[in-house]
């Protein structure tokens, strides 16, 4: 397990089609559910139209605080759709605004993803000296590679200034 730093990345508007979870942030281990977000993509990619799926291979974990209940997060596995998307019966549309972000990249099995935030968020991130602007912070799949792999790799992408 390890991560990388791979700079700022500006992203353009965008919207994400989704099944979302509301859940304890991975950082509050013992409140987290491990289940839960697998479940929530397990539960798209099993219901998801596949005919609108984009040939891309992105998808996005977009997660936005629950401003009442500090430490849980309203969290949205899917993908990039087009603005005037509609969206299919229990899913989810939600908005990225445009905006730069610190690009990590978590780099092996998925199952080490809490220690690769760990070091994302606390030693990373602050090393960067950027400030944190409010906006999701987002995941980014590959949805070709195997997540149990040793070698798997996804970006843990936070919104910067």
């Amino acid at each position: 397990m390890s991560v990388k730093n791979n700079g700022t990345l500006w992203f353009s508007e965008k919207v994400i089609c989704g099944v979302s979870v509301d859940i304890f942030s991975i950082m509050i281990q013992d409140q987290y559910d491990p289940k839960a977000i697998p479940a929530a993509w397990q539960n798209f990619w099993t219901k998801f139209p596949k005919e609108l799926l984009p040939g891309d291979s992105k998808a996005y974990g977009v997660s936005f605080p629950i401003e009442t209940e500090p430490g849980k997060l309203h969290y949205v596995a899917g993908v990039e759709v087009s603005k005037n998307f509609v969206a299919p019966a229990g899913f989810e549309i939600c908005a990225i605004p445009a905006g730069n972000y610190l690009n990590l990249e978590h780099f092996g099995n998925i199952s080490m993803l809490a220690q690769s935030y760990g070091e994302a968020y606390g030693v990373e991130f602050p090393k960067t000296g950027l400030q944190m602007r409010p906006a999701p912070h987002l995941e980014l799949y590959n949805s070709d590679l195997n997540p149990m792999a040793d070698d798997y790799k996804m970006g843990i992408l936070i919104p910067v200034n």
